[in-house]
């Protein structure tokens, strides 16, 4: 959000309160998608070095794992260990490092149930939907802690986003 308001003169809290799929929200999804598409095959190696970046990862670990909401759900209750299902595929694990690929790796991701890309950002609202959490804003600084946690532990995976036909 800091560049497009800096660099391109953007109203980030109107983006931000855009529904996805929606006006400017559907552009960042698209350009979202392109960036990753031009980086597939690529390993992931998010910087881990400047003491934000540190203290981003710490924050969004320790969201991960904060059991709360009216059914006592975190991330790891679903992405935590091997073995966890939903219908009749196994769920990524999501605190592997290096990661599988098959988690952070895979988005934005082009979901058959609704017929839409999805970006990282979409994914993580889902997520706190269905655990029962508070709707994050667009890119809150909860969603890209937990985003920063995520991509360092997928280092070394190779981006598997879809491919784009030109």
């Amino acid at each position: 959000m800091t560049c497009m308001e800096t660099l391109q003169g953007m109203n980030g809290a109107e983006i931000a309160k855009t529904p996805f799929g929606l006006g400017e929200m559907a552009n960042v999804t698209a350009l979202a998608t392109w960036i990753a598409a031009e980086s597939r095959g690529m390993p992931f190696a998010l910087p881990y070095s400047q003491p934000q970046e540190k203290v981003a990862y710490e924050v969004g670990k320790r969201l991960f794992f904060q059991r709360g909401g009216t059914h006592d759900f975190s991330c790891a209750s679903c992405h935590g260990e091997e073995g966890k299902r939903i219908r009749l595929q196994d769920l990524p694990v999501l605190t592997k490092n290096p990661g599988d690929g098959l988690g952070f790796a895979a988005w934005p991701a082009y979901r058959v149930s609704n017929g839409q890309m999805w970006s990282m950002q979409l994914r993580l609202n889902d997520c706190y939907r269905q655990q029962r959490f508070p709707y994050p804003g667009f890119g809150s600084e909860a969603t890209i802690a937990l985003s920063t946690y995520l991509g360092v532990n997928a280092k070394g995976a190779k981006s598997i986003a879809p491919a784009i036909k030109r």
